[in-house]
């Protein structure tokens, strides 16, 4: 098999393997859910009687999104997903809902309506509930993946908050036929610190940058467990052969864990960064 050389350079500060066990309690009650009494349950009853999906049923159900009542607001937008193409506009008006709940469920009925949904889910994932974001993911997971698409996932995969960048990230990997995998290799790299940060203006990432003098490391454990008591910015290099795939589209460097930030670059060339502070010690993300 042929083979193409890659030159992976990294600069982050490296952690031991993370497994991450994600519990999500999705639609609890709401804060604003009162004990249903009889006219609001008499409204949604009403609501649930409506035979069609057409223009009567649909004006029906999007003044029901104005029901000072949880449950009858969460029943019509429900039922606003049965409809179809038609009940764009009105799924588009529950996604400015004060009640999350609505939100959501309005997420999932854009999902039923396909390619012509997608920039209206792209709304939903600059919503300010992260719950409300995962959903506008997995909704956009339902719907046939296309370059906006990939582009908004993408992007959500980026999300500070883990529920949201998960699904995206999980999403992605969907969207796709893998046709290979090629994990990092644990031993083999190169290692230096760079306390006073000039590594990049001495171009430590270029691909014919000689770093023969460096320390040699293994990755998936903290430096200073390799002899450097040291806190602050260092450069890993490393050279790596992948397969030659000639059907690929895109390659992708997805990464569990880096603690706490991290810049790329790939055979000289910058390709992007993950820096969202302390937090981001634990967050998977892909670039």
């Amino acid at each position: 098999m042929s083979r193409i050389g890659r030159d992976f350079t990294t600069r982050f500060l490296p952690v031991a393997g993370v497994t991450l066990l994600l519990c999500i309690a999705i639609g609890a009650a709401s804060a604003q859910m009162a004990t249903p009494n009889a006219k609001a349950m008499a409204r949604r009853t009403a609501l649930l009687k409506l035979d069609g999906d057409g223009a009567k049923v649909i004006g029906q159900l999007t003044k029901a999104l104005g029901d000072k009542d949880p449950l009858v607001a969460r029943t019509a937008a429900r039922l606003l997903g049965r409809c179809g193409k038609s009940a764009l506009p009105a799924l588009d008006k529950a996604l400015a809902s004060p009640d999350t709940q609505v939100r959501r469920i309005a997420c999932a009925g854009l999902a039923t309506i396909g390619a012509d949904a997608v920039e209206s889910l792209a709304r939903a994932l600059a919503d300010e509930n992260p719950l409300v974001r995962q959903a506008a993911v997995l909704a956009l997971a339902r719907i046939p993946a296309n370059a906006r698409i990939v582009e908004l996932l993408t992007e959500a995969g980026k999300d500070t908050t883990t529920v949201v960048s998960d699904a995206a990230i999980r999403a992605l990997a969907s969207s796709f036929t893998i046709l290979d995998k090629t994990p990092l290799p644990k031993a083999g790299w190169k290692f230096r610190t760079d306390p006073e940060r000039v590594g990049e203006d001495g171009k430590w990432f270029a691909a014919d940058f000689d770093d023969a003098a460096w320390d040699d490391i293994e990755i998936e454990a903290a430096w200073q467990s390799f002899g450097h008591d040291f806190t602050g910015w260092s450069w890993y290099r490393r050279t790596i052969d992948l397969p030659a795939l000639d059907k690929a589209g895109r390659v992708e460097m997805l990464f569990e864990g880096v603690d706490e930030s991290a810049w790329l670059w790939i055979n000289g060339q910058y390709i992007g960064v993950h820096d969202i502070g302390p937090s981001g010690w634990d967050k998977p993300f892909r670039l």
